[in-house]
């Protein structure tokens, strides 16, 4: 361990003050990180990067943790919408918990009161402190079952809302076990909904309500051939690999036939092509171009940053023309790509000016035509 942080000779009045004083960097420094990343949102630099969003940003190439990254993004979007909000965080008055707990109460007639009210106060104080100000109706009543030991009644109970049971709920849980169940019964606080139990094995936590239950229910009877010990575990990975391929084949067209053109004769030697409604310049894609464009890009985003990163999204995935449509780009495999839905509009923006897009976007909010065709 080096020196510096051996501190068995510092003496108890300069550990206090120098502990004081470095909680005083770290807060200003905290508010110069949060300024950093408004400006880099602002600039969207964390897209030119290869990162999906922010947040993806500040794990990935920043190294913070999921938990750490996610209070410092929303609190630079509250310092954005409040710019006094830097002082007072470099202060010491407010800190990352508490801009979290304030940002979806926040306006521009309420803002300055909340933050004085706030000043010093715990995660804690404040949530109070917004239940007063923000009451919200009562939960709802429930009763929940919960597993028991084998051979023993499951015990009813009435979840206390102060250990988060708010919603009501119904927890499905497969007919046969190999291990015996836990006979604790107090609610279980909200974990993650993956969690790893070994190189190839996670947990999975989620909450069913009542038509849920009805349909895992349904789907093991109709499976039970299949499954014929109910594992849910095996039922899910079933259901959701049939989601998937049809999926697929809905969105990229992976699985299914292309359709023969009217008229067209099918030559042996040559692939047969459909021609697209409306002709050659139709926003039509043919089953075979999008099957080519995913197989090609992987069924992931395909922006690499300057710097020869790629972006790993996955989710929200649309096929976007390179020389956009708009300006004749045509519709061939060629000239599309997979991006995901931040990309898109970085693309959009690049290539018709941020002020034309946003506006785009408003119209189409409004119900007016869409945004501009990429």
């Amino acid at each position: 361990m080096s020196n510096q942080y051996r501190l068995v000779g510092v003496g108890n009045a300069e550990l206090v003050a120098g502990l004081s004083k470095l909680v005083g960097q770290s807060n200003s420094l905290t508010a110069h990180v949060l300024a950093h990343l408004v400006e880099l949102e602002e600039r969207q630099l964390h897209l030119e990067l290869g990162f999906p969003s922010l947040f993806a940003y500040c794990v990935e190439g920043l190294g913070m943790s999921e938990g750490a990254a996610g209070r410092r993004v929303a609190a630079a979007r509250v310092c954005r919408r409040f710019s006094d909000v830097f002082e007072r965080v470099a202060r010491g008055e407010l800190h990352l918990c508490a801009l979290c707990a304030l940002a979806s109460h926040l306006n521009e007639q309420n803002a300055t009161e909340l933050f004085e009210a706030s000043k010093g106060k715990t995660r804690r104080q404040i949530e109070e402190l917004l239940a007063a100000r923000f009451p919200r109706p009562d939960v709802r009543e429930q009763i929940r079952r919960l597993p028991a030991a084998i051979g023993a009644e499951a015990p009813k109970i009435v979840p206390d809302p102060a250990l988060g049971e708010v919603e009501p709920t119904v927890e499905v849980e497969p007919t046969a076990r190999a291990e015996p169940m836990s006979t604790d019964v107090r609610p279980r606080p909200r974990g993650r909904e993956l969690e790893p139990l070994s190189t190839d094995r996670f947990g999975v936590h989620f909450t069913a309500d009542a038509e849920l239950r009805e349909l895992i229910e349904r789907a093991r009877e109709l499976a039970s051939h299949r499954v014929p010990n109910g594992d849910l575990a095996s039922l899910m990975k079933l259901m959701v690999a049939s989601f998937v391929k049809q999926e697929e084949k809905r969105r990229f067209g992976i699985g299914s036939r292309p359709r023969r053109a009217r008229g067209e004769v099918k030559s042996s030697g040559a692939p047969e092509r459909a021609t697209p409604p409306g002709g050659a310049q139709s926003r039509y894609l043919a089953v075979q171009v999008r099957r080519d464009v995913h197989a090609r890009d992987a069924g992931q985003c395909a922006y690499v940053s300057p710097d020869g990163r790629r972006c790993n999204a996955r989710a929200f995935i649309e096929i976007d023309h390179v020389e956009p449509f708009a300006r004749n780009g045509s519709s061939e495999a060629s000239n599309l790509r997979l991006l995901c839905k931040a990309h898109n509009l970085l693309h959009a923006r690049k290539c018709f000016g941020k002020l034309h897009v946003s506006a785009k976007i408003a119209a189409r909010n409004r119900g007016a035509p869409g945004a501009p065709s990429s």
